[in-house]
């Protein structure tokens, strides 16, 4: 029995509930980029951002792989920026999402001079 003997029904539900709660939502999108680190491997960013809307873009021997999280005027995106499949570095941006509408069906098309210097360099680009 998941609750014991000791627990009465009125606890088991409480703690499933607070159980059930506390795994519903998964974190603000900039949340997960404060762990992505130059260096890291495209799998390994994939798998962290694997719970968000994704879109990536590819130029040359660059991808940027973007994701989002919220919405209205909270939502935010996160590109991050790979030379050879490791990160370079990430941009971050907020912004407004129309009332009604998921955060995926907003991505932007890659502006790749907004990338960070070694990412243009690579692609030369000024």
């Amino acid at each position: 029995m998941l609750c014991g003997v000791r627990m009465g029904r009125g606890s088991c539900i409480g703690v499933l509930s607070a159980a059930i709660a506390g795994c519903s939502g998964i974190p603000d999108a900039s949340d997960v980029s404060m762990d992505i680190h130059r260096g890291m491997s495209y799998e390994e960013v994939f798998v962290m951002a694997g719970a968000y809307e994704m879109e990536q873009e590819f130029k040359g021997s660059a991808t940027a792989l973007q994701f989002c999280s919220g919405k209205g005027s909270g939502t935010e995106f996160v590109i991050v920026w790979f030379v050879d499949n490791r990160v370079e570095g990430l941009t971050e941006q907020e912004r407004e999402t129309p009332r009604g509408k998921r955060c995926g069906w907003m991505f932007e098309e890659v502006d790749w001079a907004l990338a960070p210097d070694e990412v243009r360099a690579e692609l030369f680009i000024q």
